[in-house]
């Protein structure tokens, strides 16, 4: 055995045999805290000599996180992976103020400057906030979430492109994890409707959740799959995309089925090579028509009995029903709630991170359900858009609107100027992954959690740095 190979070997049974150790005491629950000092011990050795290791491990724990609420214990963050996206923000924030060997151009990239704009602003509402403390732990948790799944991820792709691909092979398998987890305790229920809203928990706290972060990986898996050139590479991911359109059929999430279709018809629009200002206009004038039917769209919603089942027909009927569906009722309640928090705070809002704290007295009687609570604690505003609108006012929305229209232009552009390859797949799967959210987002929002923080950001991350690379290149052709 030659020393390189030897020193492999002793390595890694020490490694073994250190994790041995810890799962017999976790067993025995006996020493318990030589466990808890050992992941200690490796994530501050991963944070200074391979924090690339820590990034892949970041990304594999995520789906697999759970928050902890015991009787006497609430933390309020997701464990183990928030703890790492903290370290790793204060290891790139040292990195900024004493070297960081970053690119330029994707430090001024359009995407960077977008999210520079959404977090200053947050910054300047959370001082007028209703609740600054509420609002600031909040901006908080956005920059620890933006730090380890954007900028870092950046930083990650500047050693190798191809390590984002490894990033999010990460995520997926930790969520393939969470999905048999969660169809084993579905089909031990029948695979009943009901249970579909519930069976993912812990590692999800409903199948909205558990819906949206499938559909935006359905997308990304489907493009490594045609990547991929190993027949065993190829097999991997087409078994995770059978376990991906599974867990998202048996999900039960309307919006998530939605969005699928509506990244479906994006995909056609880019193979047509459609211009992305004509995109734009058709969008603007789809809202504008919206806007000026509501009322009759209502109407006819209002007409509309079908409710949720197991069938799917009638589960996706039933979206438009605001007669007698409760979910659909108190999402038009929460979507009412917000448009009165931004008529009486259309600047400033109210806070980041407070309309759960403040919705209550705008809610209008006709609108409650038999889910609606008169505290207002049932959560957030169920929509990407009106939720940043009552929470940081118009300018807060128009910089969401800004990361979502110039993430969508630097990705299509990116693949329309780049010839076939890895490069010009990683932004087509990427593009696509976050139309299914921006979809999602009219009829929910999770950007407050890990569990779709970290892919979202990561996407960015990933658009930024081929839409660099291409306009490198053009400018070394021209």
């Amino acid at each position: 055995m030659n020393p390189e190979k030897r020193d492999k070997f002793i390595l890694w049974s020490c490694i073994g045999a250190f994790a041995l150790i810890n799962l017999l005491c976790i067993w025995w629950k006996s020493f318990l805290y030589f466990p808890a000092i050992s992941l200690v011990l490796l994530l501050v050795y991963l944070l200074i000599y391979r924090v690339d290791w820590l990034m892949y491990v970041m990304a594999f724990v995520t789906p697999l996180s759970v928050v902890i609420n015991a009787e006497n214990i609430r933390l309020g963050i997701s464990l183990p992976s928030e703890i790492i996206m903290i370290a790793i923000t204060f290891l790139f924030l040292c990195r900024v103020l004493y070297d960081l060997n970053m690119n330029r151009k994707l430090v001024t990239h359009p995407i960077s400057i977008a999210i520079y704009a959404y977090l200053l602003w947050m910054f300047v509402t959370c001082i007028t906030s209703e609740q600054p403390i509420v609002s600031f732990k909040f901006l908080a948790s956005k920059v620890w979430f933006i730090t380890s799944c954007y900028f870092m991820v950046l930083q990650l792709m500047q050693k190798d492109m191809k390590n984002a691909r490894t990033f999010f092979d990460s995520y997926l398998v930790g969520l393939v994890i969470v999905v048999i987890y969660t169809t084993t305790r579905h089909a031990m229920r029948g695979f009943s409707e009901v249970s579909g809203h519930w069976v993912m928990t812990p590692f999800y706290n409903d199948h909205t959740a558990y819906g949206a972060v499938l559909a935006f990986f359905i997308p990304i898996v489907a493009g490594f799959f045609f990547q991929a050139e190993q027949k065993g590479r190829k097999l991997f991911y087409l078994v995770c995309e059978v376990f991906l359109l599974t867990g998202l059929y048996l999900s039960y999430c309307r919006a998530a089925w939605i969005s699928v279709i509506a990244m479906f018809g994006v995909w056609l629009v880019m193979k047509l090579r459609i211009k992305f200002s004509l995109l734009l206009l058709f969008a603007l004038l789809s809202g504008t028509v919206f806007y000026f039917s509501a009322d009759d769209i209502l109407y006819r919603m209002g007409r509309n009995s079908n409710e949720t089942s197991g069938n799917l027909t009638e589960h996706i009927q039933s979206m438009s029903n605001i007669r007698t569906d409760a979910s659909n009722v108190e999402r038009l309640n929460r979507w009412t709630s917000a448009m009165g928090m931004i008529e009486e705070r259309p600047v400033f809002g109210w806070g980041p991170g407070t309309y759960q704290f403040v919705y209550a007295s705008f809610q209008k009687s006709k609108y409650q359900t038999i889910i609606s609570t008169d505290f207002g604690n049932g959560g957030n505003a169920h929509s990407e858009y009106l939720g940043p609108c009552a929470e940081t006012g118009i300018i807060g929305l128009l910089t969401v609107l800004a990361l979502l229209v110039i993430s969508m232009y630097s990705g299509i552009r990116a693949y329309s100027r780049i010839p076939n390859g890895f490069r010009r797949s990683m932004a087509l799967c990427m593009t696509l992954a976050l139309v299914t959210y921006f979809i999602h987002g009219f009829l929910n929002n999770f950007l407050d959690t890990d569990k779709l923080s970290l892919p979202f950001w990561a996407a960015f991350a990933v658009i930024a740095m081929i839409s660099v690379e291409q306009n490198d290149n053009t400018a070394a052709t021209t």
